[in-house]
């Protein structure tokens, strides 16, 4: 079948959760049938991967083009003008589409995708998140299938619930109801709506009663995620997570502001690694007046880091969706102290593949209670790469969603 893939980011390099998602499934797709892709830049993260914009793009197109039938990017026309993202923000507050619909609409868009409608009689297309969904009406004719990374207007309230100051949170809020509007209304264009987990899937059912939703899990690339068998040689925790979006920045303040100065007054010999990209001042700041914690930013591999700790931490509270640096994790055999919210979406059972807590208490004494236990270390790491064989290859994954695109492309003959 010929297939339209658009994406509001280039998945490529499979280095954070969007990208790594994004991906894998369109890779598997193309190994079967013949996909287009259309996808937006997004600066900020090409300024994560690369050294210049033109080697980024260059790249990225090198590497997806082997697998896709044709690769184009296109601006974010929002983000291209002076303090765009702040005007568009200002705009979705008196216009009827709000920020989260608008950031990605452009003219230019709107030609390119209007062209391929010309150009080629998909059997399908698919749009990776709720921004894209302006652009269905030009394809009208075609089965399409709308992703949610996240349910748009659950994360937005979960973020409004945990905003401590007051405009902020109003704009949250508001965010989040016209977005719940926008997902109610634009629901019946979809032909499918493809979640990550079967909760969001059930927060969208919510939303949208008569809608067609398919779970398809985020995924782990087994064979690359995988132990080697070597010993921790420190006592030592690792956070690994994008440090360019909220819930990774508030998870990253947490563990520093509340968690770590009681765990290391009772542990003085250990130490922390932040992995992730884009680490703001803040956090560096944070980090710095705090005794053994290092912020090592983007690192190319992230394995040797999970490797080398005795526990993995996860304090997030905020966000939708499932994580995938957990399912990293997981595949590493790693011991895993999270929050509640971190796993949400993954069928884990609690003391059985993952430790929970909720304060900071809570993660103070679970810590230390793994750190004086090695042997349930270890049944914990192993329980848990098992859990992602079984259930969270992206091999598999990938398969189930050909098959979905299979069953819309057929029936559409």
């Amino acid at each position: 079948m010929q297939i339209l893939w658009a994406s509001h980011l280039i998945p490529y390099p499979p280095k954070s959760g969007a990208h790594l998602r994004g991906y894998h499934l369109l890779k598997a797709v193309a190994s079967r049938h013949e996909v287009d892709l259309v996808a937006f830049v997004q600066e900020a993260w090409l300024r994560v991967f690369y050294p210049t914009r033109q080697e980024a793009l260059s790249e990225c197109a090198h590497e997806l083009g082997k697998f896709c039938r044709s690769v184009r990017f296109l601006e974010i026309e929002s983000a291209s003008r002076p303090g765009g993202k702040w005007r568009t923000a200002a705009a979705g507050l008196v216009l009827p589409a709000s920020y989260t619909v608008r950031w990605l609409d452009g003219a230019g868009g709107r030609r390119v995708f209007a062209d391929a409608a010309r150009a080629t009689r998909y059997a399908v297309a698919h749009f990776d998140t709720i921004g894209l969904a302006p652009y269905r009406p030009l394809l009208a004719g075609v089965p399409a299938t709308l992703g949610h990374h996240n349910v748009e207007s659950h994360m937005m309230l979960r973020r409004a619930e945990n905003e401590r100051q007051p405009l902020r949170r109003l704009y949250y809020l508001q965010e989040a109801w016209r977005v719940r509007g926008y997902e109610r209304h634009t629901a019946p264009q979809f032909a499918a709506h493809i979640t990550c987990s079967d909760l969001d899937a059930e927060r969208l059912r919510a939303i949208a009663p008569r809608a067609r939703v398919i779970t398809i899990p985020n995924g782990v690339d087994t064979d690359y995620f995988r132990p080697t068998g070597k010993v921790a040689t420190r006592r030592s925790l690792v956070f690994v997570g994008s440090l360019n979006w909220y819930p990774n920045v508030s998870a990253v303040e947490f563990l520093l502001r509340e968690i770590w100065p009681p765990l290391k007054r009772a542990a003085p010999d250990l130490t922390l690694d932040l992995v992730g990209s884009a680490p703001p001042a803040a956090i560096r700041a944070l980090a710095a007046a705090l005794p053994d914690v290092t912020v090592h930013g983007f690192v190319d591999d992230v394995r040797p880091f999970m490797e080398q700790a005795l526990l993995y931490v996860c304090p997030i509270r905020d966000g939708g969706g499932t994580k995938l640096k957990l399912l990293d994790a997981f595949a590493m055999e790693k011991c895993v102290v999270a929050h509640p919210i971190a796993c949400e979406g993954i069928a884990v059972l609690p003391g059985k593949e993952v430790e929970l807590a909720e304060s900071a208490a809570a993660f103070v004494a679970a810590i230390q209670e793994l750190l004086a236990q090695p042997e349930r270390r270890v049944s914990l790491g192993r329980a848990a790469r098992e859990l992602v064989l079984a259930r969270y290859g992206f091999a598999e994954i990938g398969r189930r969603l050909c098959d979905v695109f299979e069953s819309l492309g057929t029936s559409a003959v």
